[in-house]
């Protein structure tokens, strides 16, 4: 690695530690200084970008492999790179329409823990496999990088979004209901339609999106009934929101 790249990683190290440095300071602001917050996740993202998009160059200078580019890969090789693709457009593909399933768990949280984990690892695990059984693969560095990254993200990805739908699907038929307060409601503004009710339910703020016509009967305060199933995974789950007798 030379040294402008040494310096390169250095300086946007920098700006990220000021960045958080900044939130860190000025995180529980009320006044205008709150708005430093704002630039400071512009600081970090605009050094948290260079990394991600130097991150092939960045990972060849630290792993060096035997070629940047081949010249003739081999077919054997290639179609690694292909599945690997797939697997990562898959998982993407695949989380996006399983997002509001997921946003409508009450342990959202430890859902993503759960499930992240267990697909990260078995991402990984394919990888060490591919290495062991098929080496040639990781040979050249854009390969190598298609293919770590995309089966890892991607089974990571497809592991998520296949454990919401099978939670979902393969739920128990009974369903509970129980009542909460609005805490607050909120709207994604005129580019985002999306309507929200903000729920406190086991001593944690939840989201909930739901159609603009019952958001514009409730109001903050409202009692609200929860239909909650417990889905196949114990990962309970709200069914549907509407307003009590009590809403007025």
């Amino acid at each position: 690695m030379n040294e402008t790249h040494k310096k390169q990683i250095r300086n946007n190290s920098i700006l990220i530690l000021i960045g958080i440095l900044i939130i860190i300071i000025f995180g529980n602001e009320k006044s205008w200084l709150r708005y430093f917050n704002v630039l400071a996740i512009l600081i970090i993202l605009r050094g948290f970008i260079w990394f991600v998009s130097n991150s092939e160059e960045l990972l060849f200078y630290i792993f060096p492999t035997k070629t940047i580019r081949e010249k003739k890969a081999k077919f054997k090789d290639k179609i690694w790179s292909h599945i690997s693709m797939i697997l990562f457009f898959s998982g993407l593909v695949f989380l996006i329409f399983q997002m509001n399933n997921i946003e409508n768990l009450i342990e959202e949280t430890n859902f993503w823990k759960s499930f992240a984990l267990l697909g990260f690892s078995f991402g990984l695990t394919c990888v060490i496999f591919l290495y062991k059984f098929q080496p040639s693969v990781f040979n050249e560095s854009g390969r190598r990088y298609s293919v770590v990254f995309g089966f890892i993200l991607g089974l990571t990805g497809l592991t998520i979004s296949t454990a919401s739908y099978l939670n979902k699907k393969n739920a128990e038929s009974k369903i509970s209901e129980s009542k909460f307060i609005i805490e607050r409601k909120s709207t994604g503004g005129t580019k985002n339609k999306s309507h929200w009710i903000f729920i406190k339910i086991n001593e944690s703020q939840k989201r909930f999106e739901i159609k603009p016509k019952l958001w514009n009967e409730l109001k903050s305060g409202d009692e609200v009934l929860l239909k909650i199933q417990n889905g196949s995974f114990e990962y309970k789950f709200i069914n549907k929101i509407k307003p009590t007798a009590n809403t007025v």
